[in-house]
């Protein structure tokens, strides 16, 4: 199958999918799962990793707070904040992750406590970001993945702009409307009224927002879904897909794969975009 059959199949999902109504949405803990799963045949997340840390090694000495909102299992968090406290050892930092899923938010704050490191103080919410209890500012404001599911993207841009100390940063990461994506866009269901919002959504948030960002920094990763099962598939479309459609979505991600010399297989092109905004000092 050739790349440029991608948008032939895509035309093609539209119409299996035609009047048929939306997806079944994924359930919170088969969310978590499956997001697991799916991660593990992306080097997307050891690339948010390495970025993240990359800016709190930037941040001037003295205690850091940083809030991560949709913080999920805290597969991410605990890897940023065992380097940022390894790295200055003596500074503070403190952590809050709020997640709207109770099981998620308890393995964030299992997995944080696990670190056992007296500098470090971490705290969860089971809250949506617009219902969390967030008390003091904050120097690092991060949505990974999170800012898809908001009702107003530049009201939440603005709110987390306003949580942060002057110096402070607003990193949202999103990923753009490319082939997976794409996808996405054609079979998810709705996410409380509206579509999920990518990373284009995020840019026209800021203007609208009145917040300028810096150049936008993309992490090109890969995603290797040859063989993968049919939960990770329907993580992959955010829904649970139907006996019709699943054969047409892996023709479809075969059609998209490409052959980078990096790997040992044809890889889905999996990248993310860093929004990042400073509050003047």
């Amino acid at each position: 199958m050739r790349q440029d059959d991608g948008p032939g199949l895509l035309d093609a999902l539209r119409e299996a999918h035609r009047g048929a109504g939306p997806l079944p949405a994924l359930a919170p803990d088969g969310y978590a799962r499956d997001h697991a799963a799916f991660e593990a045949r992306s080097d997307q997340r050891a690339l948010i990793a390495d970025h993240l840390c990359s800016r709190l090694a930037g941040r001037p000495n003295g205690p850091v707070s940083v809030l991560s909102v949709g913080c999920g299992d805290g597969a991410l968090d605990v890897r940023v904040a065992a380097r940022a406290v390894a790295a200055r050892p003596a500074r503070p930092v403190r952590y809050v992750g709020v997640d709207p899923w109770a099981g998620s938010a308890d393995s964030w704050a299992a997995a944080m406590a696990g670190l056992r490191c007296d500098a470090l103080s971490a705290e969860s919410q089971v809250a949506t970001f617009a219902d969390a209890r967030l008390t003091g500012r904050f120097d690092v404001v991060t949505f990974v993945h999170s800012m898809y599911y908001v009702p107003d993207v530049a009201a939440a841009l603005r709110a987390a702009y306003d949580l942060l100390r002057p110096g402070g940063e607003l990193l949202v990461l999103s990923g753009p409307r490319g082939v997976l994506n794409a996808l996405t866009d054609v079979l998810a269901p709705p996410v409380a009224g509206h579509r999920q919002w990518f990373s284009e959504d995020v840019a026209r948030g800021l203007a609208d927002a009145g917040l300028r960002p810096e150049p936008t920094t993309t992490l090109a990763a890969r995603l290797d879904l040859v063989g993968a099962s049919d939960r990770v598939l329907d993580f992959t479309v955010q829904g649970r897909l139907t006996p019709r459609l699943r054969p047409l979505v892996r023709e479809y991600l075969a059609a998209v794969a490409r052959t980078d010399p990096a790997y040992d297989g044809p890889r889905v092109p999996h990248p993310v975009d860093v929004h990042r905004v400073v509050r003047a000092a």
